[in-house]
């Protein structure tokens, strides 16, 4: 480790510049996931649809609702 003690101002730039590279790093794996953002939502789907009674479906309870889901599942699985 060296002796020399960074400023704050250094500080805040090195950590803008990690959170930058996350945030990047995120989008990239949100879109390459993007393709799959109705799979994704079907398969975390799948056990409710099943532990609802014979012939009950989900229902959208706004109208962005259908379109913004899946991508909200993906954005949640990019960030893991």
């Amino acid at each position: 480790m060296s002796d020399v003690q960074e400023t704050f101002i250094s500080h805040l730039i090195e950590m803008r510049d990690r959170l930058l590279r996350a945030v990047v790093v995120v989008v990239v794996i949100f879109i390459c996931l993007f393709p799959w953002a109705q799979d994704l939502y079907a398969l975390l789907a799948k056990p409710l649809l099943a532990a609802l009674p014979k012939g009950g479906q989900m229902i959208a309870t706004e109208v962005t609702t259908p379109f913004f889901v899946p991508i909200k599942v993906t954005m949640m699985t990019a960030f893991l």
